[in-house]
Formats: structure tokens, C-alpha cells, sequence
């Protein structure tokens, strides 16, 4: 698309290799969502400097065949879950077994069909969808997860990038084990006429979660190698190694202001991909495939790997229960900036 045509604002109905999708412009940026697949955003372009922000799937059936590993896909509960089952109170859940090391993966949110309730051009430089995931006693899964609940994510385009806003009621009668994340896959490089070794990656993290073979966190906390400091300092090469490991959240100090997210940056075009999260996801996944694959995922999420399994505060594992009624509410942002 041209320059002429970078600050359209508009969101219409339309298709994604005929999979029915939002698009949505505004602010110089086009973002594609699909709501029957998971309201996943699988696509976000800055229009004017053609920019590929996320990791978009070159078909449909790639999508389909890994949901998880292409834009932002929303993980209710995210990550593993030893055996599949936990605890609480005096409620036992039994999720199906669908990863290695008899775990499960990933929730059951991000390959079902969401409902669009609405679509709105807020002004000259905003635009707005909202899509609901309701579930009752008729939903597939309620028979390992008894709960009645409402998931209404609302994305919000403008100038100042995506804006996701995430928000949860439990509509049930009897407390709801809470847990969300997002597998969020950045593209690198994001930039057409860059090469992934211009790119480093700066994020939040705090302590590295010990993980066992089963890729479960044993309780144990790790102090930051020389290496992952890196990530908290200069930046770090996304690429090489593969990456599949667990850390706590704990923000960066900027010219004196706290900063809770990543920042991907281009260092040949100064520019800075920036990934904003709330402060209730306080734990993070770094995961790159095989370590060569074009991509890097910074997860954030509110719980750790297993919480409901592990014998530690809820304080320190993030799980959060809801009671009746009670709605959960967060935020994150995706945007470019210039290095100055």
C-alpha cells in the first residue's frame, strides 16, 4: 500500500484467504483480526515505512495447523499444566492431555470462534472492534472447566499503535481459577531491508523460573546468567540459541521512568518496536522455535508455568481466583517509535 493511502482510517468486514476477518486502519497503521479463529490478530503493519510487526502465516492452513505460533494469539490459561489437572478449593479440574511430556498447553481460547458485537471509527485517527467469547453450560469445555464466564477483548487502532484491552467476568456461581496470557509473535525483521542481526531484544524480566525435563517450574528462582542480563540492558541477539524459558516480571528503569514490556530494536534504522503490557502479567516466556525460524515471542502472563500446582503464594505465582461477578481487567499496546 502507498503513501497516499497510509492514514485511511476505516474497519470494515472482509476476509483473510477466505477466512472471514476485521481489518482495520488508522494512525499508519492495518491490523487483521479473525474472530472465528481465536480473535487472533494476525496481522499489524506500519503502513508508511512498511513495516511487517507480527509473525503472519502465509496461508490458512499453516494458521490452522499451529494457531499458537502466528500473531497474538490469546492462551486461557496459558502455557503447561501438569497432567492437566489441579486444585482448587475443593473444585479438581481435568484438562485433555495435548502436549509433550503429559502436559496440557495453551487453553482452549484461541482456536474458537469469537462473536464481533462491534465496530467503530471513534474519530479521524481511531478505530475500534470489540468481540466476546461467552461460555456456559453449552460450551465444549465445560465439562473440565465448569464455569460460566465472559471474555470481551476490545482492540483499539490509532496513531499511537494497538491497543488490546482484555476483560474477563465470572459469570458463575462458584470461584473461577484465573490465568491469561499471549503468545505474541514478533516478526524480525519487522523491517523489509533489515537482516535479523541488526535486531536486539529488551525486556522486563526479573528472576528465571527453574524449569524441570517437563518444562514445569520446580519453585525455584534463578538469578539472571551474564547473558539475560543482556536483556535488561544493551539488548540481545533474539536469534541463534533457541529460546523456550520462564522468567518473572520485574520493570525497567528508563531515563527514570518504570517500564513494564519488550522493545524489539532495529539499530541499522533506529527504529523501536515497542510492546507496552499492564502490571498483572507478571511473569514472561521468551520462546524462538528453533532459534533460526524469523520470529521472537515475548509471552507475557499473569500466572507462571503450573501455578495452580505449585506450593508457593499466589502472591508469587500470579493465580487469581475470581468470585462471582467479579470482572478481571488489563491492557497491553504495540507500537513503533523512532530511536531518538
Amino acid at each position: 500500500m502507498g503513501q497516499q493511502n497510509s492514514k485511511i482510517t476505516t474497519i470494515e468486514h472482509t476476509n483473510w484467504q477466505g477466512e472471514p476477518a476485521i481489518r482495520l486502519c488508522a494512525g499508519g497503521y492495518e491490523a487483521i483480526m479473525l474472530p472465528k479463529i481465536g480473535a487472533n490478530v494476525i496481522s499489524l503493519k506500519y503502513l508508511e515505512e512498511g513495516l511487517h510487526i507480527l509473525r503472519t502465516p502465509e496461508d490458512l492452513a499453516s494458521f490452522k495447523a499451529r494457531p499458537q505460533s502466528y500473531g497474538i494469539p490469546v492462551l486461557f490459561p496459558p502455557n503447561r499444566i501438569e497432567d492437566g489437572t489441579f486444585i482448587v478449593g475443593e473444585s479438581t479440574y481435568h484438562f485433555p492431555i495435548n502436549s509433550n511430556h503429559n502436559n496440557h498447553i495453551h487453553g482452549f481460547l484461541h482456536t474458537r470462534p469469537w462473536v464481533v458485537t462491534r465496530l467503530d471509527v471513534l474519530d479521524e485517527d481511531a478505530v475500534e472492534v470489540e468481540v466476546v467469547f461467552t461460555a456456559d453450560k453449552n460450551t465444549d469445555f465445560f465439562p473440565y472447566f465448569p464455569h460460566e464466564f465472559q471474555f470481551t477483548l476490545v482492540y483499539h487502532l490509532s496513531s499511537e499503535g494497538l491497543m488490546q484491552k482484555a476483560s474477563i467476568t465470572n459469570q458463575s456461581k462458584q470461584p473461577m481459577p484465573f490465568g491469561l496470557g499471549y503468545h505474541t509473535a514478533l516478526r524480525v525483521p519487522f523491517h523489509p531491508n533489515s537482516s535479523p542481526d541488526d535486531y536486539r531484544l529488551l525486556i522486563s524480566i526479573g528472576t528465571r523460573w527453574e524449569l524441570n525435563e517437563r518444562m514445569l517450574p520446580t519453585g525455584v528462582q534463578l538469578p539472571l546468567s551474564d547473558e539475560e542480563m543482556d536483556f535488561r540492558g544493551n539488548g540481545k541477539r533474539p536469534f541463534g540459541p533457541a529460546l523456550d524459558n520462564h522468567y518473572t516480571a520485574l520493570p525497567l528503569i528508563i531515563r527514570g521512568t518504570s517500564f513494564h514490556g519488550a522493545k524489539l530494536e532495529d539499530q541499522s534504522k533506529n527504529l523501536r518496536l515497542i510492546y507496552e503490557v499492564g502490571e498483572n502479567y507478571k511473569h514472561w516466556m521468551i520462546w524462538n522455535g528453533s532459534g533460526n525460524d524469523g520470529f521472537i515471542c515475548p509471552e507475557p502472563q499473569t500466572w507462571t508455568v503450573n501455578a495452580p500446582n505449585l506450593s508457593l503464594p499466589h502472591e508469587i505465582t500470579g493465580l487469581k481466583i475470581l468470585a462471582p461477578e467479579e470482572t478481571w481487567k488489563e491492557t497491553c499496546r504495540l507500537y513503533i517509535r523512532h530511536i531518538e
